[in-house]
């Protein structure tokens, strides 16, 4: 999955308002959680989720979500339509809307989600999500019946705060004239930021999803819900009773539960992908049959021009100081890729001990630099401390003119995300271009750790190896694993060595260890594996920078190695559509 912080101002600006607007949490939810078990609360704090939608800084509608899927290619959030119904014309989508899904992790982050799929007569919608091990799917049993009278519970969760929200009723039968026939009525009294949310039994099993209304509360009932599930092709027909998905952590942080906080909640990370998806009928018939690009179903016909217009020069503003170029379409689903704010999608800290992870955790920075506007972002290790300076090896290409010239850009600023979460400047102290490495310091911080030189180890193929990077933005610790192989570089530079590891942009220049700590190089882009540069190495060049005393330029002249790193772009579902048909 990609993580982000809150739109920035809503929160204090707008939060009395939409406690108003949506209901107030004072008012639901007093003791109804002691109707359900320990273990059916357990289930839902990783099953319900909030959600909302956008317009610029603004909150355009908060509600509730249930998790239907979860799987390492993502997951889908079923959820009220009501989330991006256009409030002009509710028989339409609002086109331009940013939407926002709360993960039920430590640091209750929040990710961009587009719209995938919706029928505005179930009035029912899924928002897709990058993948989360946080995330357990609901199980919604089409041929389970709940008769009437049923005590059942429905839940909702606050969207900033987090906080769960429970009231109690009855399930009936009373007929059900100011709603559609398919549709089925509780007693429970929910506030409007439950829409969306799951009505259970006192056993936990899903009777159905909430929808507000001054008076009683509608639902649409597990049965239907599966339909539609099935018809949009969320789950396979016939899978239904398995729905439940149990996507558990294959591998969670001991550092979450047992030592410091090493992922970091997000504080200041702006999304990358700014408008949603949108596949749909208004009349549950689905179109997705003709549908080219599985992964991505839309109306062919859902793009135009970018509009001129404040949200469009929100978006601007928002992209441009962070290196990106603005869009030149507007298309659902369109979205950057190849951004410094992609996190590694495998998450292996709990390979690490305790104490490696602490000492890892407290070593690595990320970096940014900037020329007007923001220039490059990588990962970095503090190497050492002298005094009241610390310095930290990172990759030189924060500092290259390009990935082909062995030249350095001129006034660059550099930034650095420290592991207490502050920012502080950082000064080139050193460089070797061939190599692609630099030296930073920092002045007036003593770093805690360093990267583990001392012990000597060798770097064998099979070798199992952990690569660690940090998120600029939002200072998010990241690792993933792999083993070192028997490669050859495919890159100009042909001392570097291969792992299997899976990195994004934001972790070059990040330190590549082993199990027990032991800092085994420094790791550099590949689009299908990792490329790095041998411990032996980097400590050669080391003692070689510490042997001049003022900013250093070291070259081999005899040739001049490239570094390539992909350029971020936008990426469109209807060009990606005709590259499948020319396949």
């Amino acid at each position: 999955m990609s993580s982000v912080s809150p739109v920035p101002m809503t929160e204090n600006l707008y939060l009395d308002y939409f406690g108003k607007e949506f209901g107030s949490i004072s008012d639901y939810g007093q003791d109804e959680w002691s109707k359900l078990n320990e273990k059916v609360v357990r289930n839902l704090l990783n099953t319900v989720v909030p959600v909302a939608s956008f317009i610029g800084n603004k909150m355009y509608f908060g509600c509730t979500g249930i998790v239907v899927e979860s799987n390492e290619a993502g997951a889908s959030i079923l959820t009220s339509a009501s989330l991006v119904r256009s409030d002009d014309d509710d028989r339409n989508m609002k086109s331009i809307l940013m939407i926002q899904v709360r993960l039920p992790n430590g640091g209750f982050e929040a990710t961009i989600g587009r719209v995938a799929h919706y029928d505005l007569d179930y009035n029912a919608a899924v928002i897709i999500i990058p993948s989360s091990r946080c995330l357990r799917a609901a199980c919604f049993d089409r041929h389970m019946e709940f008769g009437s009278p049923s005590n059942v519970v429905a839940v909702g969760r606050w969207f900033y705060s987090g906080r769960f929200m429970a009231t109690a009723g009855i399930l009936t039968d009373e007929p059900n004239r100011d709603y559609p026939e398919h549709m089925r009525i509780s007693t429970c009294k929910i506030p409007m930021v439950m829409t969306g949310g799951p009505l259970i039994d006192s056993g936990g099993n899903f009777v159905g999803m909430n929808f507000y209304s001054m008076d009683r509360t509608p639902l649409l009932p597990s049965n239907k819900i599966v339909d539609f599930l099935v018809l949009k092709r969320v789950i396979k027909s016939g899978t239904e009773k398995t729905l439940k998905r149990k996507y558990e952590s294959r591998c969670r942080s001991k550092i979450d539960n047992e030592g410091p906080e090493v992922i970091l909640k997000s504080i200041s990370e702006k999304p990358a992908s700014l408008l949603p998806s949108s596949e749909g009928t208004s009349s549950g018939e689905s179109e997705s049959e003709e549908c080219v690009d599985e992964e991505f179903c839309f109306f062919p016909d859902f793009h135009e021009p970018l509009p001129v217009n404040e949200f469009t020069e929100l978006i601007r503003n928002d992209l441009k100081p962070r290196g990106y170029a603005i869009a030149t379409r507007l298309e659902g689903g369109m979205h950057l890729v190849n951004t410094f704010e992609e996190e590694f999608v495998e998450d292996t800290w709990c390979k690490l001990s305790k104490k490696v992870a602490s000492d890892t955790s407290r070593s690595v920075v990320s970096l940014a630099s900037f020329k007007d506007q923001r220039f490059f972002v990588c990962t970095g290790v503090f190497i050492d401390c002298i005094g009241s300076t610390s310095r930290i090896l990172t990759s030189a290409s924060l500092i290259r003119s390009s990935p082909d010239e062995n030249n350095i850009a001129d006034n660059l600023k550099i930034q650095v995300y420290l592991p207490n979460k502050l920012v502080v400047t950082g000064t080139l102290q050193h460089y070797n271009l061939e190599y692609n490495v630099a030296v930073i310091s920092v002045m007036g911080f003593r770093c805690l750790r360093t990267a583990e030189f001392h012990n000597q180890v060798q770097i064998e193929p099979q070798r199992e190896v952990v690569t660690v990077g940090r998120v600029f933005e939002s200072g998010k610790l990241m690792a993933t694993s792999g083993i070192v192989t028997g490669k050859e570089s495919t890159l100009d530079c042909k001392e570097l060595m291969v792992t299997t590891c899976k990195i994004t942009k934001a972790g070059i220049g990040g330190p590549l260890i082993d199990l027990d700590g032991n800092f085994l190089g420094m790791n550099f882009y590949g689009r299908k594996e990792t490329y790095f540069l041998p411990r032996n190495m980097i400590l050669g060049l080391i003692k070689h920078f510490e042997a001049e005393r003022s900013v250093t330029r070291d070259v081999i002249y005899s040739k001049a190695n490239r570094w390539p790193v992909p350029v971020p772009r936008w990426s469109y579902p209807s060009s990606r559509a005709r590259r499948r048909q020319k396949l």
